[in-house]
């Protein structure tokens, strides 16, 4: 099935490792040029090795997504070497953690509090705002944001604080809101929320706590990171032309809505 991404021009921050990894990745084998922005430029600088070797263009910037004077430098980069921006995914995030579980909501720091919201939230709210002025002209163009099964769930055993949940939450929230209002102007905003993914976040929780996660899903294994990535082609791609404010949950049957 030809999902009309070829030649597309596709960012995608987080991009150097896990999840944001397999996304760029995937992007790339269905014939797009992909800007791969983390903010650790080495890893990045990988990716796009990865994405050249298959014949597609690659783009490597270093990016804070919560420093909006960052954002604004990575559209301009993107903009002088592709000319336009067809796909923006939102996959940046962190999720800290206090001896490999969550910490209690009455004892988060401030400061850990507004860097969660800084790159989780703030991060996807500062890229879209800059993408979606490069969108407008075009009269098209996808945003799916990287959202989480911790967005809809507070419950044990879920390893996350409440500032990542309530960063999720918020991203969802913004999904809904920004579909709501692009929709007019040929821009679709959807969401996917991962379950319990098999990244190198993942191993910042205990043995005991992802065996507990284990335990919840119905599918009986932990997804892989091309499972979000094939969600998040689908929601950028042509065949989900009549699919806006979204949230699309990857989680092997944890959650069903």
């Amino acid at each position: 099935m030809d999902l009309g991404l070829r030649d597309k021009v596709a960012v995608v921050t987080g991009g150097g490792r896990g999840i944001g990894e397999a996304i760029a990745m995937a992007f790339a084998g269905e014939g797009a040029h992909v800007t791969v922005t983390d903010i650790d430029l080495d890893t990045a600088q990988a990716v796009s090795e990865k994405i050249r070797a298959l014949g597609q263009k690659a783009l490597s910037v270093k990016c804070d997504v919560s420093m909006r004077d960052d954002v604004v430098g990575l559209i301009e980069s993107v903009v002088k070497e592709f000319g336009r921006i067809d796909v923006f995914v939102n996959n940046a995030g962190i999720s800290p953690k206090k001896e490999g579980g969550p910490t209690l909501t009455w004892e988060i720091d401030p400061k850990e509090w507004a860097m969660v919201m800084g790159v989780n939230l703030e991060g996807a709210l500062f890229c879209s705002q800059q993408a979606v002025k490069c969108m407008l002209p075009q009269k098209s163009g996808a945003i799916v944001n990287i959202a989480s099964l911790a967005g809809k769930t507070p419950y044990e055993p879920m390893p996350t604080g409440a500032h990542y949940n309530i960063s999720k939450a918020g991203i969802i929230n913004l999904t809904q809101k920004l579909a709501n209002e692009l929709a007019p102007h040929g821009i679709r905003v959807n969401a996917v929320a991962p379950g319990r993914i098999a990244t190198p976040m993942a191993k910042l929780a205990s043995g005991p706590a992802n065996q507990a996660m284990l335990d919840r899903i119905p599918m009986g294994r932990f997804g892989a990171p091309e499972d979000v990535a094939n969600a998040v082609l689908f929601l950028a791609s042509d065949a989900a032309s009549y699919i806006t404010g979204e949230t699309v949950n990857v989680n092997g049957g944890w959650i069903m809505d």
